[in-house]
């Protein structure tokens, strides 16, 4: 890379955080910012041609049309009340358990995320309910805001997850693989954050005596009424979660089947579970709703490949490699600082843009030391998400903060901190023990 693309570089980057820093949407940035390199690296001409250009043939793939069919899927679950139906059965089954309503919450912000594969969505969503459910139990609001904001980011490994699909495109690892791959990470995630949540209401009940517990927490305990339980709706989700990913696993179906077949099942269990009359107006607004996440998905994809271009035709991409893969670091040093250099990019960046952005620069250098392309992408995954919960800008923290404004921003990210110490667990036990990661992929069909 020479001094003068160098210098564009810089140009680009710093127009991109500029354009970020006066909220421009992330993908328009993206565009705007790389336009310019193309303008400065090869002129008028091939900046408008790339730019006319390069948005289609990032689009204009086959793979993708697997991101609008687990969309449309989770739009149709979420409409057809399946994921509350999943809340309110794990709201019953653990209410008599320590933390029992954030357990719960735990839950119901995982099948929020998987069904949505939005982790700011989740917590946007999820935010008022969850903290109400949790303060009137007596429980603190630091609590309710380190639930709610880490659960948000179960839905980056709980397949369906348009994250991991992603990262397989932009990477050319197998998406069904990838798929497979996030079950197990994400059952760890989960227990982990569950044991983390009994610790913490038992360290609260050891410190603060059971007759003064409603002096410790915001507002005084109230005795909750168990949820109405809503059986075959949690039988529909299982369904549909057997139908998209079980065969996936056993090789009947490829990650786009899977996906038409989950889309089908959701589609068939929100038809049953409203009345005809009801039927266009929940299909229009669930197709409204998907359209609009799609549009906005593909907008980011399209933003994130012409700022990736630029990078390529900079020379940066190669010359980062070469860098690396030059300094004769040890692979697993490599590995952590490459995790590590994820974590920023979540002050400016959501889950996808992260992905979409450093996937391609990352994951070269990291095969190059020999590492399973597979087990690299679960775990950049995760990284990238963990990002949305860390300090001192994790966005579902703001995301929080703004929907429960009594919660204030130091609060949140306190109650964050236990779960932060989860994830880098659950990162050190990936990192430790691969297997983990690569059991079940390897035990299944998927392609």
């Amino acid at each position: 890379m020479t001094a003068t693309t160098a210098v564009v570089l810089i140009i680009v980057l710093l127009l991109f955080f500029a354009l970020l820093a006066i909220r421009l949407h992330v993908a328009l940035s993206l565009m705007a910012a790389a336009f310019v390199g193309v303008l400065m690296l090869r002129g008028t001409g091939a900046g408008l041609s790339t730019v006319a250009n390069q948005p289609f043939s990032t689009a204009a793939d086959y793979s993708l049309t697997i991101i609008p069919l687990f969309i449309v899927m989770g739009v149709f679950a979420v409409r057809a009340g399946l994921a509350q139906a999943g809340f309110d059965l794990a709201s019953a089954a653990m209410r008599r358990m320590p933390g029992g309503p954030a357990l719960a919450s735990l839950a119901g912000s995982g099948l929020f995320a998987a069904v949505t594969g939005s982790s700011v969505a989740t917590v946007a969503t999820m935010a008022r309910v969850s903290t109400d459910a949790i303060v009137r139990a007596g429980y603190g609001i630091r609590l309710a805001a380190g639930v709610v904001c880490a659960g948000g980011t179960l839905g980056v490994l709980i397949p369906p997850s348009i994250v991991l699909v992603l990262y397989g495109v932009v990477t050319e690892e197998s998406i069904g693989q990838l798929l497979i791959a996030g079950i197990g990470p994400g059952l760890l995630t989960i227990a982990l954050y569950a044991l983390t949540i009994v610790l913490l209401v038992i360290w609260q009940r050891r410190r603060t005596p059971s007759a003064d517990i409603s002096a410790a927490v915001d507002q005084p305990a109230t005795p909750e009424h168990p949820p109405r339980l809503d059986i075959i709706g949690f039988l529909y989700l299982v369904v549909i979660f057997a139908v998209s990913i079980g065969t996936i696993y056993f090789g009947i179906a490829t990650p786009t089947e899977a996906a038409s077949f989950g889309a089908l099942a959701a589609l068939l269990a929100l038809l049953l579970r409203n009345r005809p009359p009801a039927w266009l107006r929940e299909i229009g607004g669930s197709l409204q709703e998907a359209v609009g996440l799609t549009a906005m998905t593909f907008l980011l994809m399209v933003g994130a490949g012409v700022f990736t271009y630029v990078l390529a035709l900079s020379g940066a991409s190669t010359s980062l490699v070469s860098a690396v893969t030059g300094a004769d670091l040890p692979p697993y040093l490599v590995l952590v600082l490459c995790l590590a250099a994820l974590l920023p990019l979540g002050m400016f960046l959501d889950g996808i843009s992260m992905i979409l952005i450093a996937a391609p620069l990352l994951h070269p250098i990291l095969i190059g030391y020999g590492f399973d392309g597979i087990w690299l992408g679960v775990l950049i995954v995760k990284v990238a998400e963990m990002a949305l919960v860390t300090p001192p800008v994790g966005m579902n923290a703001f995301v929080y903060s703004g929907a429960v404004r009594e919660a204030g921003l130091g609060r949140v990210f306190r109650g964050i901190a236990p779960f932060i110490v989860a994830d880098l667990v659950v990162v050190a036990l990936l990192i430790a023990f691969p297997s983990i990661v690569t059991f079940l992929p390897s035990m299944s069909g998927a392609q």
